[in-house]
């Protein structure tokens, strides 16, 4: 699965995401190992609303997001979610969304 493919497979997420008042004001997906296009990849989000929040809490909404809105091999790409805040800065990290508790 290649960029192009995971961010087309994402497209539900984005859209549920501003279904539930949290617009994504853009998504970059990077390679989590440079060079090596056949493993997982960092899904960085742009979310202005992450200003007025914990970090624990952004990443909680959105994994239950991604949860709802994508199968298991589409979140096996999912290395972590990066979020950046309205001034493109990096809000918080967290890393593994295949396993939830």
């Amino acid at each position: 699965m290649d960029r192009r493919e995971l961010k087309y497979l994402l497209k539900p997420f984005q859209e549920k995401c501003a279904e539930n008042g949290k617009p994504l004001s853009d998504i970059c997906i990077e390679e989590a190992f440079p060079g090596d296009t056949s493993t997982s990849y960092i899904l960085q989000v742009k979310a202005p609303w992450v200003d007025e929040m914990y970090c624990s809490t952004a990443l909680d909404f959105l994994f239950d997001v991604l949860w709802e809105t994508t199968d298991e091999e589409t979140r096996k790409k999912v290395f972590s979610i990066q979020v950046l805040d309205s001034s493109d800065e990096l809000h918080c990290y967290s890393e593994t969304a295949v396993q939830k508790t």
